[in-house]
């Protein structure tokens, strides 16, 4: 569940957008898009006229205020399809009006039914009964933290609703929050990102600007406003990750990559690896691949199911084995690096990056295999490059043309 929160200063413009008055019947009938599900201190017994009408009056206890309409979308998830019924979705309507501070005030509640997921809109009067305005202190903050506790307490599903949003579908001040909502929370997750210089020169790139809250008589920031397309917004407003002293702490913890290899830090550490060939790793595992150490995996897909990984520094790259290559030589056994080989690696995020390929080749010939046995010790650049200059002198010495 999701709610989308707008503010204004027509009561007729918002009521005959609820009610799908462009869609209205030839006849002068509504459509059957919508039908009121609940309402407060609101006439509807002459349709939209009678509604208006009865918002109009609440008005006039304050005329001064600027936008006394206050308009709420709730979203359900389309999974949820089952459990939202007309009283269930008054139930949570009138909890979440409840606990947003919106009471003792006309409203109306209309469930449109013409998406594929459940939802309704909450049109109310900023103007309680009894003259005075109802707070939007901190209510999209407000608004976030409430459908997800109601989202939880009635067991729907939960979603990523803002990556969710589909921002061409919407207008105004809220198209732009979003677009800036998504345009930081990109640059949020590139991970070589890690100074506030370039947090910065990145959302400039991205038609979004910074402007700082300083503290009275000093340098010191206190906060951050995210501009665009002349349009201001306080942190707050966009999403809490994104305060100042979140993205500074969120900064501090990322690292570029070197230059020349994605499998290591600028700094020469090593980056962590999560899984090999459908077996994930423990974090002791992980610990000791980190460190420098041989790891020894067990249950692999493909021929070899049991594998040693090291990280090589020479070649910046994390290299697998068929057999442990810190164990004593023996003229009887040799190790061979396997070829064709791919890892998997974590982002600092926690999700996994599959499929991140590091050795050449896809998979060796026999004859290869054994060359490789009678040259211990080569990397298999190395041994490669050797077999196949061999394997022309070889052909050129039998007389076959090379093309």
């Amino acid at each position: 569940m999701m709610g989308k929160i707008t503010k204004g200063s027509s009561f007729g413009g918002c009521v005959d957008y609820v009610t799908r008055k462009k869609k209205d019947n030839p006849d002068g009938t509504p459509c059957k898009e919508w039908h009121i599900i609940d309402l407060k201190d609101v006439s509807d017994m002459e349709g939209r006229e009678s509604i208006i009408a009865s918002f109009e009056d609440n008005r006039a206890l304050n005329p001064r205020l600027k936008n006394p309409v206050g308009h709420i979308s709730l979203n359900f998830h389309a999974d949820d399809k089952d459990k939202i019924n007309d009283a269930k979705m008054v139930e949570i309507a009138r909890k979440y009006m409840e606990r947003m501070g919106i009471v003792d005030t006309p409203y109306i509640v209309v469930r449109h039914l013409d998406k594929d997921y459940p939802h309704c809109h909450i049109v109310f009067s900023r103007i309680n009964n009894h003259a005075e305005t109802i707070s939007d202190k901190n209510d999209f903050e407000r608004n976030k933290d409430i459908c997800l506790d109601l989202t939880k307490e009635y067991g729907l599903h939960i979603s990523d609703s803002k990556r969710q949003t589909n921002v061409n579908k919407l207008r105004g001040n809220e198209k732009i929050r979003y677009e800036i909502f998504n345009a930081v929370d990109t640059v949020w997750n590139d991970n070589t990102i890690c100074t506030f210089d370039q947090f910065e020169a990145t959302l400039k790139a991205s038609g979004v600007g910074l402007e700082y809250k300083f503290k009275r008589g000093t340098n010191i920031v206190q906060g951050l406003w995210y501009t665009r397309k002349g349009k201001r917004f306080p942190a707050s407003k966009i999403d809490r990750r994104f305060s100042y002293a979140n993205i500074k702490a969120h900064l501090a913890n990322n690292r570029p990559l070197h230059s020349q290899s994605k499998w290591m830090y600028a700094d020469g550490s090593i980056v962590p690896l999560a899984a090999y060939k459908g077996v994930k790793f423990t974090k002791s595992q992980i610990n000791d691949y980190v460190s420098g150490k041989t790891i020894r995996i067990d249950g692999c897909q493909g021929n070899s199911s049991t594998v040693y990984i090291k990280f090589d520094h020479a070649r910046m790259q994390p290299c697998v084995y068929s057999s442990n290559p810190d164990a004593p030589r023996q003229s009887s056994e040799t190790q061979s690096q396997e070829n064709g080989i791919t890892l998997s690696m974590p982002s600092f995020r926690g999700n996994t990056q599959d499929d991140q390929s590091f050795a050449g080749g896809e998979g060796m010939s026999d004859d290869f295999k054994m060359w490789m046995k009678l040259h211990p010790g080569l990397s298999i650049d190395e041994a490669l490059h050797r077999y196949r200059d061999e394997q022309k002198a070889k052909q050129r010495r039998n007389g076959i043309r090379l093309h």
